[in-house]
């Protein structure tokens, strides 16, 4: 049994081995040349791996022994590991196969406090290697901040491990360089933090004196922001130790904190004068004033060493402030139209961008997979934003000056203007004074006569609305014997049409078309008048069979209609009420169904019962009411937005308002893309008295006919 086992043991070994050796090798070492490092760093990003120590007790045996258990991960871009507790570790592979073997590895962000470099010394063990000084002829050590470590780099491939511990964020890039090349590197670097510095002092100068001159605040609070500009590129270009050379490295580590966070509350400030927001919105001005108390909470804690604890909330809040900023100066400019402001928005536009990804890259993270640190971009866009943020100061200074000797000037002269007119006013009170009592006599009798007038107006508008009714009775009488002629005459060219030729027919049926549409828009307009004017009594009251109505209404209807239209009659449906008026809430139901879906769909009208009521259905095949419309159909005069089809608005509003003095109704039960029905419910005669609430007759719409 144990020999079994083992030769189990040997097949799996086998086995491994063969897969390993199938599988494509894949390598993180990175080869340097001899033209590497020179005029640009050799980047090591995509070439690195990491280890997070959340205690910080890892030592480099723990690391590197056989027998330990950690496992690094490899890491695409830079490091961005954001704030972190205890120490990371980075782990790269070089070897220079033809290139020199002396070289520079250079951390690129100046503001790690503890970094050290481990390599391997004649014995293979890993020995920390010390940093070097920032430029040849440095006799004061790597400083604060060491971050440049001489390297050298055999033909094979090397290991090497880099340890990094921070109260600050854990991003920066890794770069090997050439001596000479990072020579001329540091050489640029010199450059332009002479004119950085250089061109923040000037403008210090010129503000302090405008701010002594004309006593605004405004002046002073960018000179502040001048000075913490500057402080912030020089710790960002690696100049701290030199600039700061009179405090020690634990001074300088608790300064940058206390920086960053004094930074944010004069930044906030100064935006909030620049823009007005009090003036503009004085609530946004309050939460600006919480984020300045906080702010001032996390410096005290970084003065006191403890700005580890709070530098990732100082990040976050940086980019939220500005981000905000951005946010209300869009609006004043875009919505507000405050072209004053524009100047100097774009001033921060630049290094209010270059920030924001900078602190991204500071809180952990690297969306846009940037493999620098930004130093450099930095201090050219606060450069940048710092002269034309003056030029905005200066700006706005002169416009501050001549809106006050414009104001100074309104208002000397309203002043004036005010003394003449009040002058006058006094006057003209004093004689409004002396005429008074009579003018009011003036006007009770003034105002006595217009009631007068009023009544008599009132009265006039009755009278013509009166006559306006009895004109429509009228006409609409005299309307009807011609219609009725007219009517005639067409029932005899269609009786003749056999014999006649064809276009007498066709004239025929649209003579009578027009006729039965004349008729239906008189019913309609004098059922309408006569809602109006509240008439309530029925005239023509009788008992009848619903069912006889389907034959008078489909014996109107022309050959066209007819065909279409199918009649489905029920049960004996007996009701009461004017049999005339009932029709027209068939016919209106029926013109509207036939108008409102396609020319050779198909009507249908049923007809059923429900206990003590009759239901009648008219359904068609249109395209339906929409939802929103539903209710609005049935008002006086509604048109639907887009229709084509003629109407007068009158049909269902008429209709509805007879079913209802019938003690019935009229809804609409059911509409969707395949068609809509229409329901006229009506009380049965003998449930008639128990629905009108004891009346023998129901009330009406309409009077005499």
């Amino acid at each position: 049994m144990p020999h079994r086992h083992h030769n189990r043991f040997h097949l799996i070994a086998v086995l491994s081995i063969l897969f390993g050796c199938l599988l494509p090798q894949i390598s993180s070492a990175l080869p340097l040349n001899p033209a590497d490092g020179l005029n640009a760093p050799v980047s090591l990003n995509g070439h690195l791996s990491i280890l997070h120590d959340p205690t910080g007790a890892l030592t480099i045996d723990d690391i590197v022994s056989e027998h330990s258990n950690v496992q690094f991960q490899a890491i695409p871009s830079m490091l961005t590991q954001g704030y972190r507790k205890g120490a990371i570790w980075v782990r790269l592979s070089l070897f220079a196969p033809e290139g020199p073997k002396q070289w520079l590895l250079q951390i690129e962000r100046p503001l790690i406090e503890y970094v050290t470099l481990y390599v391997r010394d004649e014995a293979g063990r890993f020995v920390a290697s010390p940093p070097s000084p920032l430029r040849p002829g440095d006799k004061g050590g790597a400083g604060a901040y060491p971050n440049l470590f001489p390297i050298s780099v055999p033909s094979v491939q090397t290991d090497y491990y880099v340890r990094l511990q921070s109260s600050t964020s854990m991003t920066t890039a890794l770069n090997i360089w050439q001596k000479d090349g990072y020579a001329g590197y540091r050489q640029t670097d010199d450059w332009i933090i002479g004119f950085v510095v250089g061109s923040i002092v000037l403008l210090i100068l010129i503000n302090v004196m405008y701010s002594i001159i004309l006593k605004d605040s405004l002046y002073f609070l960018y000179s502040l922001v001048l000075i913490e500009s500057g402080l912030l590129t020089v710790f960002h270009m690696g100049y701290a130790s030199y600039v700061l050379f009179f405090l020690s490295n634990e001074q300088i580590y608790r300064s940058w904190g206390a920086i960053v966070c004094l930074y944010n509350v004069v930044m906030i400030l100064f935006l909030a004068r620049l823009f007005e927001f009090r003036r503009h919105w004085l609530w946004v001005w309050r939460a600006f004033q919480g984020i300045i108390l906080l702010n001032g909470v996390a410096m005290l804690l970084a003065i006191a060493g403890r700005y580890a604890d709070v530098g990732f909330f100082v990040a976050r809040n940086l980019q939220l402030s500005f981000i905000a900023v951005g946010l209300l100066v869009l609006y004043l400019l875009v919505v507000r139209r405050q072209t004053q402001y524009l100047l100097p928005a774009l001033a921060f536009a630049s290094v209010i961008t270059i920030s924001l990804l900078m602190q991204t890259q500071y809180t952990g993270a690297n969306p846009l997979q940037i493999n620098s640190s930004l130093s450099r971009l930095h201090a050219v866009g606060s450069l940048i934003h710092l002269v034309l943020l003056s030029a905005a100061i200066a700006t706005r200074t002169r416009r501050a000056e001549r809106s006050l000797n414009e104001e100074k000037d309104r208002v000397l002269a309203m002043s004036r203007s005010a003394e003449q007119e009040l002058a006058i006013k006094v006057r003209e009170r004093t004689a409004e004074l002396a005429e008074s009592n009579a003018s009011l006599k003036e006007e009770i009798d003034r105002r006595h006569l217009l009631e007068v007038k009023l009544r008599q107006s009132l009265d006039s508008v009755n009278d013509a609305l009166a006559q306006q009714r009895d004109f429509l009775a009228v006409v609409s009488h005299e309307f009807r014997g011609p219609l009725s002629v007219i009517a005639a005459a067409s029932d005899n060219l269609l009786h003749y049409a056999s014999e006649s030729p064809h276009n007498i027919k066709g004239r025929a049926i649209k003579i009578r078309q027009t006729v039965k549409r004349m008729s239906m828009l008189i019913e309609n307009v004098l059922a309408g008048d006569r809602l109006n004017a509240g008439q309530k009594t029925f005239d023509a009251i009788e008992t009848f069979d619903l069912n006889g109505i389907f034959s008078s209404v489909h014996a109107g209807l022309d050959d066209d209609a007819a065909r279409r239209v199918s009649f489905v009659p029920g049960n004996e449906a007996v009701v009461k009420g004017d049999r005339i008026l009932l029709e027209i809430v068939l016919q209106n139901l029926i013109q509207n169904a036939l108008k409102y879906s396609p020319p050779t769909s198909p009507v249908t009208v049923q007809l059923s019962t429900n206990q003590d009521i009759v239901l009648v259905d008219v359904s068609d095949q249109g395209a339906g009411v929409a939802p929103h419309n539903r209710e609005l159909i049935f008002a006086k005069y509604f048109r639907a937005a887009g229709q084509n089809v003629n109407g007068s608005g009158l049909g269902l509003y008429i209709s509805r308002e007879i079913a209802r003095q019938h003690a019935g109704d009229l809804r609409l039960i059911a509409s969707d893309a395949r068609g809509s029905t229409f329901r006229l419910s009506l009380p049965i005669e003998g449930n008639w008295k128990a629905l009108s609430g004891g009346s023998t007759t129901p009330s009406s719409v309409l009077g005499h006919r």
